[in-house]
């Protein structure tokens, strides 16, 4: 079994908002009491609705935003210890959108080479040979090292978001959205390079994606987020195949289909997404499930564990009317 890379102990993040004049200050919970293992090579998919979490918890990891409660450990060391110049050196994120994390001013051989100049890694014939290095590992020509991003097309400037963010060869990618911004014909392409560096640099990956598509295609393990927590997770074959949570029932039965004999899929939330500042009691899915019954809206679920599946539900399971 690979070793442990990254390790979330009860982690929680908790901002505290003005409530107005009538009201104060009131506790946002963000993320709450959330924990999960990443071992050397996996990817990671979290997902879940706007609102969820997912970012929150991603600058946790990434370092750029501290802990209210509990811990993160890289490589078995806590993040609390770590200066953000250790961290950088261990996790790197790969942006959304190519457009707006590229700096217009910078040519191409800049932009992927500072992370080691901004770190003090090697001296300038270093970088040089990196960046060559890297950006023939992306499937970008040497020569658009002297470009500039609005001389490149949308799946070119999302390879040299991939090239700076690997420069350092860092043992995490966490990559948020990483096609969302492309065009089809493009996602394609940098999901499989992705793939390819994976496997041959001995990557591991946290996916952060709405596309559960995208999920299924490059996760090995899937981690479903609702109102700051984790309502299930498991391997990502079992997870699409054999969903045990309700909400990830309505997850994934709201993915569209090429199909068009299959119409507009149904998504059967009873009501809207809760306030995270007026957190519901019991389980928070309590207002939106189909199954929910008295004993949800009153008392938390505890996480029930069998071998690699964990599920927070009272009633888990395939959905109702189903064999």
């Amino acid at each position: 079994m690979n070793p442990e890379v990254l390790k979330v102990v009860n982690t929680a993040k908790t901002y505290r908002i003005s409530g107005g004049f009538f009201h104060g200050n009131l506790d946002l919970h963000a993320v709450s009491d959330v924990s999960f293992t990443v071992r050397q090579g996996e990817v990671l998919g979290l997902v879940g609705e706007s609102g969820c979490g997912k970012t929150t918890m991603a600058k946790m990891i990434l370092g750029l935003e501290p802990l209210t409660k509990g811990d993160i450990l890289i490589e078995g060391k806590s993040i609390r210890s770590m200066s953000y110049r250790e961290i950088a050196r261990k996790v790197q994120p790969i942006f959304q959108d190519p457009y707006s994390s590229l700096n217009p001013r910078k040519s191409i051989g800049s932009i992927i080479s500072l992370p080691l100049r901004a770190l003090g890694i090697g001296n300038r014939r270093d970088w040089d040979e990196k960046v060559r290095e890297i950006m023939e590992l992306v499937g970008l020509p040497p020569n658009l090292r002297h470009n500039y991003p609005n001389q490149l097309s949308g799946g070119q400037r999302q390879r040299v978001a991939v090239a700076r963010a690997l420069i350092m060869r860092p043992e995490i990618a966490l990559c948020d959205e990483p096609t969302s911004a492309l065009d089809v014909s493009v996602q394609a392409q940098i999901l499989n390079l992705l793939i390819d560096l994976r496997e041959a640099l001995g990557l591991t990956y946290i996916l952060i994606s709405h596309n559960l598509a995208v999920v299924e295609h490059l996760a090995t393990s899937v981690a479903v987020m609702y109102l700051g927590r984790i309502v299930e997770q498991g391997p990502a074959a079992e997870i699409f195949n054999d969903p045990l949570h309700p909400y990830t029932q309505t997850l994934l039965a709201s993915v569209l289909t090429p199909d068009p004999d299959k119409g507009l899929p149904e998504v059967r939330l009873d009501a809207e997404y809760p306030n995270p500042i007026d957190m519901p009691p019991g389980c928070s899915f309590h207002p939106r499930c189909p199954r929910a019954e008295e004993f949800c809206r009153t008392t938390l679920p505890e996480t029930l564990i069998d071998g690699e599946r964990k599920v927070a539900c009272h009633f888990p399971g395939p959905p109702r009317g189903t064999a």
